[in-house]
């Protein structure tokens, strides 16, 4: 059976603690009102919103044989995903929130240190899509990426591409490195400051020229900017489509649930325009409800 959707990369258990606006100093102890455990991760986070949503999706990762892992196997369908076990940590991020939205992120790799395509490939379901997220948490499985894009474009699948932030910056080897990898992306889904600093570009405009030139012929740039929506170049037509003002309760995963509700779209028939409307809307109900909702009643 063909999927509409396939999950792969860093799938862990979030922490998240706040609000916190001073970091203390060292050896002291700070007081925070705020706690949640989460499936976290670019792919967890787009895993939950897809369970949501009711995406036809299949996720594919290991996960540690620990107390963590044993709670993140119980928190997505089994319907949705294949867990592969690793002798060793589960991967988790502490988040830590601020009061203006902002957060800090602490994480321990654990089972994603050694996640690799021939684990994941023996598993990977027929699909009209495939999300690859959070490359730069996924050490192994990154230096594997010229060979899963040639997999799925082989396959005739779409890949959508979300890479995260690296640890330390884009160097220019890096810069290469991701570019590299765009002539074989139909969907590139980053945020503005990735974009800027994936190709070195100050302006936003000329960034976006750069990274439409090196995508798939068919490629679609999304251009994630926060409060103020997303940026959309699509076949020589940009368009912006604006969020909604919402009182903020975390944006732990934002820019990954806006990739599920777009994904998820697609999917359901609604053509690039549509779909990153729909992914607006369900990432700024997500981020200003607790718990979290994706969907608005009757949505």
């Amino acid at each position: 059976m063909t999927r509409d959707l396939t999950l792969l990369g860093n799938v862990n258990v979030d922490l998240i603690l706040g609000p916190l606006d001073g970091w203390p100093a060292r050896g002291t102890e700070a007081l925070v009102t705020d706690l949640q455990w989460r499936v976290g991760g670019n792919a967890g986070n787009a895993a939950a919103a897809c369970a949501a949503l009711g995406t036809d999706c299949a996720v594919i990762s290991t996960v540690g044989d620990d107390l963590a892992g044993a709670w993140l196997r119980e928190q997505l369908p089994p319907s949705q995903v294949t867990w592969l076990p690793h002798a060793g940590p589960t991967s988790v991020t502490v988040a830590v929130s601020h009061s203006d939205g902002e957060r800090t992120f602490l994480t321990q790799l654990g089972h994603l240190a050694t996640l690799e395509w021939a684990q994941l490939r023996l598993h990977v379901p027929p699909s009209r899509r495939v999300l690859l997220a959070g490359a730069f948490l996924t050490p192994a499985l990154r230096r594997e990426y010229p060979e899963m894009l040639t997999h799925f474009e082989q396959t005739g699948t779409q890949v959508a591409l979300d890479m995260g932030w690296p640890d330390g910056g884009y160097t220019p080897e890096l810069r290469r490195e991701v570019l590299g990898w765009l002539p074989q992306a139909h969907h590139l889904l980053i945020n503005d400051l990735e974009a800027q600093a994936l190709t070195g570009e100050s302006d936003l405009q000329r960034a976006a020229g750069c990274l439409t030139a090196h995508l798939h012929p068919e490629g679609t740039l999304v251009i994630k900017c926060g409060a103020e929506g997303a940026v959309l170049h699509h076949a020589g037509q940009v368009s912006t489509h604006a969020a909604p003002a919402v009182r903020v309760s975390d944006t732990v995963g934002a820019g990954d649930i806006w990739n599920a509700a777009y994904l998820h779209a697609l999917s359901r028939g609604s053509d690039v325009e549509t779909a990153a409307g729909f992914a607006v809307q369900v990432a700024s109900l997500a981020v200003s409800t607790h718990p979290r909702r994706y969907l608005a009643p009757g949505g």
